[in-house]
């Protein structure tokens, strides 16, 4: 039996769904990786049309593999369909690329940390009193979150990232999440200074332990958060603002404050008033499951403090907040990706010129000078010249005849940064330079 198609392979965006398999008749997307049922439930003789549906493979251009074309946009590769086969193993049925090997990794299995902090997530949400779901495919969602509550006010996809993964893909997820009308909250066990990859989306990090059961809120009520929040406090004009490294005034950027109180974000816990009637009270410390019921029931929300970072922050505040500095874009969707695409140079090669290239002298544009009346002035008399006194010559730090003959042999002229000795800035190398780690003379070098 052969079913007639109703959509081109011209037409398929990869970002446009998940990670499965395009059965291009139908035009619907199987799970066959997550679902027993293909992610189609209403659907009960699905693989049987599946099977029977045949030829498979180039021949019948029925299958698609998603991932694979995904993959080639991502490498910035020209997207062409990759087809597939069903077929019956001793295993069961599989899909199967038609060469027989698959370009991309399959399913890994979570770690016992991920299926930890998943669970402490879905306990806090249920205390709280709300809905939650652990691994469900919803209707019309590209994305499965880790963990979902569904509250009276909000819905809160819980996502928990123990491993390192790009950026990029990051983006990807917290878009597909957003898009579904979901909060994002990310959760991971990285240090604060292993957490680059998450910066741009809403996130929370708290300490690596070396046992996973210390997740469980059985073996630890308290877990702290070291990373992702930020409380505000009030302060005069010319407080010390801790995310833009100044005491400018916040509101006209200048140096004289105005003499006005603003909001300045703040490490203080004392700062913060928690909600009486909360099922996890604010104690001295950040805990993971006071946070969770504060961003559940709105208390607190995203920031987008540049265009690649974002924070929670008290919702009691941020409408004056965003009021005096604004805002970086949607918190909920994930931030510009930052590209350095330049060569790293230290500061002597930055300032270094060919050798015998005279730096370009900016020539003077002639003006016509301007009509004056001339007065007789009297010309006072003409003193005789003295003969100046003699001045003792101080002898000059010059670099060895070697040093002068690599720097020409390297066919620059390097500059002195100034970094040893500030008077030396824009001469050439001195002797000294040889103790300064910016110079091509370096001696450990």
């Amino acid at each position: 039996m052969s079913v007639a198609s109703s959509l081109r392979v011209e037409d398929i965006n990869p970002d446009d769904y998940s990670d499965g398999v395009l059965y291009l008749p139908l035009g619907i997307e199987l799970q066959p990786r997550r679902r027993a049922d293909w992610g189609h439930p209403t659907r009960p003789g699905l693989p049987e049309l599946v099977a029977e549906d045949r030829p498979h493979g180039i021949s019948g251009r029925k299958l698609l593999c998603l991932l694979c074309m995904r993959l080639m946009a991502e490498r910035g590769q020209q997207v062409e369909p990759v087809w597939m086969t069903f077929v019956r193993t001793r295993f069961g049925p599989v899909f199967r690329h038609e060469n027989g090997r698959s370009p991309h990794e399959e399913h890994i299995p979570e770690s016992d940390t991920h299926k930890a902090l998943k669970e402490r997530e879905a306990s806090a949400w249920e205390a709280t009193g709300a809905q939650v779901l652990v691994e469900e495919w919803r209707p019309r969602a590209k994305r499965r979150p880790d963990v979902l509550a569904v509250s009276a006010r909000l819905t809160v996809a819980g996502e928990v990232q123990h491993s390192t993964i790009s950026p990029s893909l990051v983006g990807r997820r917290q878009k597909a999440l957003a898009a579904a009308g979901d909060r994002v909250v990310w959760t991971t066990d990285r240090d604060a200074s292993d957490i680059h990859f998450l910066r741009r989306v809403p996130h929370l990090a708290v300490p690596a332990l070396d046992d996973h059961r210390m997740y469980l809120r059985s073996r630890t009520p308290l877990l702290n958060v070291v990373t992702g929040w930020t409380f505000f406090e009030e302060q005069r004009c010319g407080w010390a603002d801790i995310w833009r490294g100044s005491s400018r005034c916040p509101v006209s950027g200048r140096a004289v404050p105005c003499g006005k109180t603003h909001v300045y974000p703040s490490l203080n816990v004392k700062e913060y008033k928690a909600d009486p009637d909360a099922v996890f009270p604010f104690g001295e410390t950040v805990h993971l499951d006071s946070l969770l019921e504060g961003i559940l029931n709105e208390t607190w929300v995203p920031y987008r403090v540049q265009a690649d970072r974002t924070t929670w922050v008290p919702a009691a505040a941020y409408e004056r907040f965003v009021e005096e500095r604004g805002h970086y874009g949607d918190p909920d969707m994930p931030g510009q990706l930052r590209i350095g695409r330049g060569q790293a140079q230290r500061v002597c090669e930055q300032n270094a010129r060919p050798v015998g290239a005279a730096s370009p002298v900016p020539m003077p544009v002639p003006v016509a000078p301007k009509p004056v009346e001339t007065k007789p002035v009297p010309v006072p008399p003409i003193p005789l010249p003295v003969a100046p006194k003699p001045v003792e010559a101080k002898p000059a730090l010059v670099p060895p005849a070697s040093e002068e003959v690599e720097a020409q042999g390297r066919g620059v002229d390097a500059v002195c940064c100034g970094k040893k000795v500030a008077a030396w800035a824009g001469r050439p190398l001195q002797l000294g330079c040889q103790l300064c780690p910016n110079s091509p003379t370096y001696y450990r070098r």
